[in-house]
């Protein structure tokens, strides 16, 4: 989310901020929600530094394995802290749902720590994706600039089931990276990423995504904030 890397710095009013973003891919945890297809982003970010609170919300199109899916929803909610000039707290909840005839709705806790531009967190999920078994997952997210505009970034996440995956014939544990290049070029911002995963597959944590999906993909997106 663009609000991890600017919601520590502290200012006396609100702040309100957004974007659209199209892509030629929609991943979500390493897995694609959009069958390996393109993929337009709606997300906006409210914040009071004075107060420590934050909000904010996403909605993307999708392609799952129901084709009446159209839409994902996600908003979120929490609290933020400054322990020293560079490293900050945070915890907070968030709620994913779809529009369509399964919502496959879920909420999750997340408690993160963020040093300079590098933010770690880890969720909780008691439903994931509503596929009645608990998932823990753990992210850290970074990026440098190169020269002038260029900016590299990267992103490492583990994901891990509970419950009996003995019917799977497989590890309940899945894990997903993806690293690229971006040029800023305010208000605007273009990315090209390589986006991989390893473990498990995808249905054994629940996800509605459609048959048959890669597991690797090269993605570009542009983005327009406000």
């Amino acid at each position: 989310m663009a609000v991890a890397l600017t919601l520590f710095v502290m200012q006396a009013r609100a702040q309100f901020a957004g974007s659209i973003t199209l892509s030629s891919d929609y991943r979500f945890r390493g897995v694609s929600l959009s069958d390996d297809r393109p993929s337009a982003q709606l997300a906006f970010d409210y914040d009071l530094p004075s107060t420590g609170w934050y909000a904010g919300g996403m909605m993307a199109s999708v392609r799952l394995d129901d084709p009446r899916q159209a839409a994902q929803w996600l908003v979120y909610a929490g609290y933020a802290s400054r322990l020293t000039a560079n490293l900050s707290w945070d915890a907070g909840e968030r709620y994913t749902r779809f529009t369509g005839p399964e919502s496959y709705a879920y909420a999750e806790t997340y408690v993160g720590l963020t040093y300079q531009q590098l933010v770690g967190r880890v969720y909780y999920a008691p439903d994931y994706f509503n596929f009645g078994y608990p998932a823990w997952y753990a992210e850290l997210n970074d990026s440098h600039t190169l020269v002038g505009r260029w900016y590299v970034f990267g992103h490492v996440g583990y994901l891990r089931r509970d419950g009996d995956v003995a019917d799977y014939h497989a590890s309940r544990y899945r894990s997903d990276l993806r690293a690229g290049i971006g040029l800023a070029l305010t208000p605007c911002d273009v990315q090209l990423s390589w986006s991989t995963v390893r473990g498990a597959s995808y249905e054994v944590f629940g996800y509605p995504a459609s048959q048959g999906v890669t597991r690797n993909a090269w993605i570009l997106s542009f983005s327009y904030a406000w």
